[in-house]
């Protein structure tokens, strides 16, 4: 086939092109194992046939790909065996390349995961020619001897900004299957760490999946002295606490087998409603509150300050609270949590910590479920803050009670 027969879309492989027939982007892929942008190498050598400059920028990756497509182990081989290369550029690049800043023959990092919500676990990943990988994962089983699980795989294309990683039980130490996802952005080399996420199996052959960190080392010997290093990088740990879920191997014979207590869903159906109230400042004025539970799954809204957070309530493990975890975009570590026993018949005692700009509502909450005379007045009074003197004698004599005793 004569490519000049091609499109310009199946040639490079974007666009409206048929992914089974020849195409440049196929090739490459084919010989490096690696998934291409073909509208970016389109795009690099639309910059050429301009010839608005006399230089091309290509990212190192790219780079790399291209002159193993060409038949060339490396960067340094193409330029000392390519016929197109002149002597006078392969003695300028020969001063100025870098051969171990961009061979991508092999990359070290050293991994960090937590283990059980708080054992902290290193660990060594080795990328050889972005194809195979080995995660040799350290546990100290006793205090000066490091024992080693190995797992080995390969490199599992998922697009331009991210690596995954396929370790078949196979060829792994644990007789166990385990999956990574590597997020980079672009230009891995440059990165000194890097972010993902496992999928694999713990010692009990329960399911597993957590968050991973990545840290750049400069050479293997680096990498070893790093991961057997005991000391603990405290960004790392806290960042890593607790993001690790572990699945039961025991398998319920009916749904609400799976349901933590009955008893919990039988106290959010109870609290299901809406309830509205005050929060009492140092000053003594008092601020609205509204608090929602929707269903029984527990979706809930809350407003103080008309600042409005949506989450949902888990009831508490002596079940004796509903405490709201809020989905906000930007985490302001706000709280809030009602009390199962009602105070009374429908009035409920909450406690909350709040962010709102400069100032922290830290405090009890008294709160009126489904009541219709609090809510007309609420309705009609829109301020941040009202008296006591506002309210009529019986919210009054309950807020004294409750709120200021």
């Amino acid at each position: 086939m004569e490519i000049k027969t091609l499109t310009v879309f199946q040639l490079y492989g974007f666009g409206d092109y048929d992914e089974h027939c020849p195409s440049l982007k196929n090739y490459i892929m084919e010989i490096t194992n690696q998934l291409i942008n073909g509208k970016y190498i389109y795009n690099k050598i639309r910059e050429i046939d301009k010839g608005n400059s006399k230089y091309v920028r290509l990212r190192r990756d790219y780079l790399s790909l291209l002159i193993l497509s060409a038949g060339y182990e490396n960067y340094t081989q193409y330029i000392n065996k390519s016929p197109y290369i002149s002597s006078q550029i392969r003695e300028e690049e020969g001063s100025n390349f870098d051969e171990t800043s961009t061979n991508i023959d092999a990359l070290y990092y050293v991994g960090y995961y937590v283990e059980d919500r708080q054992y902290y676990i290193k660990s060594k990943l080795t990328i050889n020619k972005m194809k195979t990988a080995s995660w040799e994962i350290l546990y100290w089983e006793n205090d000066t001897i490091p024992t080693y699980y190995t797992y080995f795989g390969k490199c599992v294309p998922t697009g331009e900004s991210a690596l995954s990683f396929y370790f078949s039980k196979e060829n792994s130490s644990l007789n166990k299957e385990c999956f990574i996802n590597l997020f980079y952005g672009n230009n891995m080399q440059s990165k000194p760490v890097l972010l993902g996420a496992y999928c694999g199996f713990n010692r009990s052959n329960s399911p597993v999946i957590g968050k991973l960190i990545f840290e750049q080392a400069e050479d293997r010997e680096d990498q070893d002295a790093k991961v057997k290093s005991k000391e603990i990088n405290p960004i790392f740990h806290h960042y890593l606490y607790s993001q690790r879920m572990e699945i039961d191997n025991i398998l319920p014979r009916k749904d609400s087998d799976l349901t933590v207590s009955l008893n919990r869903l039988e106290i959010i159906n109870f609290l299901i409603g809406d309830y509205l109230g005050f929060y009492l400042d140092r000053n003594n004025y008092l601020i609205p509150i509204s608090f929602n539970i929707v269903n029984n799954l527990g979706e809930l809204k809350f407003k103080v300050n008309n600042i409005n957070f949506k989450g949902i309530g888990r009831i508490s493990r002596t079940e004796n609270y509903l405490i709201s975890e809020f989905s906000e975009k930007t985490p302001s570590y706000s709280q809030f949590s009602l009390q199962v026993q009602p105070l009374e018949r429908d009035l409920f005692l909450g406690q909350m910590l709040v962010y709102t700009g400069a100032n922290v509502l830290n405090g009890k909450v008294l709160l009126w479920k489904q009541n219709k005379k609090l809510k007309t007045f609420i309705d009609t009074n829109k301020e941040f803050y009202l008296n006591k003197a506002d309210l009529d004698d019986v919210i009054n004599a309950k807020i004294t009670e409750y709120l200021e005793n």
